[in-house]
């Protein structure tokens, strides 16, 4: 999809979105997650306005100020305005349904009801949660040992 940048005297300037999203991207930190570019023409305004959605996640204030004045200062010369908006992540209950760890986990809880019955599943619980518990304490206690 193509953008119309600025109609000028010697034609149209049409920026990608694919380009502009790829050059916002690599003008920021790697840690920082880019949603969205969405860019309006400039028409009789001298400058294009570009809306950038970023991803919040474990950002200081002063981190976002800094990405905000360092994109602006890049866009600045080609004539594009930033307009920068911090968003969260969603993480709720249609992050739940659209996840397929979620679906492959009601596959597999409802092919061991299936094949094993309500008895085995108990036990396949049982014992793959005490499993996981005692390798997330294993984890734990050799954490401690290495900052030690």
């Amino acid at each position: 999809m193509y953008y119309l940048w600025r109609n000028t005297p010697y034609g149209i300037i049409r920026v990608s979105y694919s380009g502009i999203y790829d050059f916002v991207r690599n003008a920021v930190k790697s840690k920082i997650r880019l949603y969205s570019v969405t860019l309006s023409p400039a028409g009789k305004k001298e400058h294009a306005d570009l809306t950038i959605v970023f991803s919040e996640q474990d950002l200081t204030i002063k981190t976002k100020k800094e990405v905000e004045e360092h994109i602006s200062s890049v866009l600045r010369p080609m004539g594009i305005k930033a307009s920068i908006i911090w968003a969260s992540p969603e993480r709720g209950i249609t992050y739940l349904i659209q996840s397929p760890y979620t679906w492959a986990a009601i596959a597999s809880c409802t092919a061991v009801i299936v094949t094993a019955g309500f008895e085995g599943f108990f036990w396949s619980l049982f014992w793959g949660m005490s499993v996981w518990f005692i390798i997330r304490g294993l984890k734990f206690i050799a954490g401690r040992f290495r900052s030690a």
